[in-house]
């Protein structure tokens, strides 16, 4: 059978977009292949190794999750990234066959270069508007305010001249500060990647590698970050013997979930619905998605396409989806009725993954995680046996 290989990155409990986007991806495909879905332990510590001493109760919440949305243990092996030492062990073969160049082009480094760049460009502007300046700011206006007094008896002409003479220096310090700012040395910026951070794809490879994975479900966006797996593979074979086979994506389309501020839900925005939330707090969260700015009363036409409200009823109230669609343009919907639709049915959906989730204790789930990484750990060790073989390691 053909073997699929996915993984989260335990950050805590899960979201409507990760159910949407991801979970109800991998019930399908436990159904129709051999699945390996991981919890990516080792990944979690490249943006701040001090998560490392949240690991534990995340993945506990995680993994909770994932049964009680239908992630069965006895179609899919479950297991922990840092249970197989296997994956360290590839990582570091893999690491030898890749060049520094061909790291630095990966989008993952790309983006957090620019991350980076922009964190630096505020910490300058931080620096550079001190107290000092704000007072010689002050001072300067000052004096051209009182000999604006002197001259003048016109009040509204006064607050012209004293507004445009704060904006033109407020203006002119600001921009100073940024031109500065703006050539931010490269070094500074490495000085903060880590070594592995640069070599995250090189251990992402191996996750996918040990287990001679067939397909990669991912989004069309990710194509570029399964490549290096895919030259990594190829170089093995080529240079020792063809053991690995070359990954191929499983194309998923994840519909596009919004948060309650209408931006992408995520747990870092504070955005999030989660698939753990009980009925009160979901209903509450509901209340205050944000809706179409335009459409202040219950009368006024509304826009749906750019509803984050109705992305949601798409998704979880497709029955009604035109109704409301229509009603909301003509103006004979009002938005507390639509969402309250909404949470009719989105509570009624979640209610059976609350209850099942309610019954999973923590012991539970580390004897799953124990029994499938112990599974998992055979399949990486025949990997590994079948590389030293290759490359005439084993004495």
């Amino acid at each position: 059978m053909m073997v699929v290989l996915s993984g989260m990155r335990p950050t805590g409990k899960l979201h409507l977009g990760h159910l949407v986007g991801v979970l109800e991806n991998w019930k399908k495909l436990q159904e129709k292949y051999n699945c390996y879905f991981f919890i990516a332990n080792f990944h979690a510590l490249t943006d701040d190794p001090k998560i490392a001493f949240e690991v534990k109760n995340n993945t506990i919440e995680v993994v909770k999750d994932w049964l009680s949305v239908g992630i069965e243990p006895n179609k899919s092996t479950l297991f922990i990234q840092s249970k197989i030492k296997e994956h360290a062990e590839l990582h570091l073969i893999l690491s030898m066959l890749v060049s520094l160049s061909r790291l630095l082009r990966n989008p993952t480094y790309k983006e957090k270069i620019e991350e980076l760049r922009k964190k630096g460009i505020e910490t300058k502007i931080n620096l550079k508007i001190d107290d000092e300046k704000i007072d010689e700011i002050i001072k300067s206006n000052v004096e051209f305010i009182s000999k604006t007094f002197e001259n003048e008896n016109n009040l509204e002409k006064i607050k012209d001249q004293i507004y445009r003479k704060l904006k033109s220096d407020i203006l002119g310090i600001i921009k100073e500060t940024i031109e500065s700012s703006i050539e931010i040395e490269e070094t500074s910026i490495n000085s903060e990647i880590s070594y592995g951070f640069l070599g995250y794809p090189v251990l992402q490879s191996a996750d996918i590698l040990i287990y001679r994975a067939n397909f990669v479900p991912i989004g069309q966006d990710q194509i570029p970050h399964l490549e290096l797996t895919r030259e990594l593979a190829k170089k093995f074979n080529s240079l020792f013997k063809e053991i690995f086979p070359i990954p191929e994506p499983l194309l998923t389309e994840f519909p596009k979930v919004l948060g309650i501020d209408g931006r992408k839900m995520s747990k870092s925005y504070n955005n999030a619905v989660y698939i753990s939330d009980d009925s009160q707090t979901l209903k509450n969260k509901i209340k205050n998605y944000f809706t179409d700015p335009q459409k202040i009363r219950k009368n006024d036409p509304g826009r749906p396409d750019i509803c984050p409200i109705y992305y949601l009823q798409k998704i979880f109230n497709s029955q009604e989806k035109e109704e409301i669609y229509k009603d909301c343009s003509l103006g004979k919907l009002g938005c507390v009725d639509c969402k309250m639709k909404l949470f009719n049915k989105l509570d009624k959906f979640l209610e059976p993954i609350r209850e099942k989730r309610n019954l999973i204790k923590d012991d539970e789930v580390i004897d799953i995680l124990n029994d499938g990484s112990n599974k998992a750990k055979l399949r990486a060790q025949e990997t590994m046996n079948l590389i030293y073989n290759a490359m005439d390691f084993n004495f």
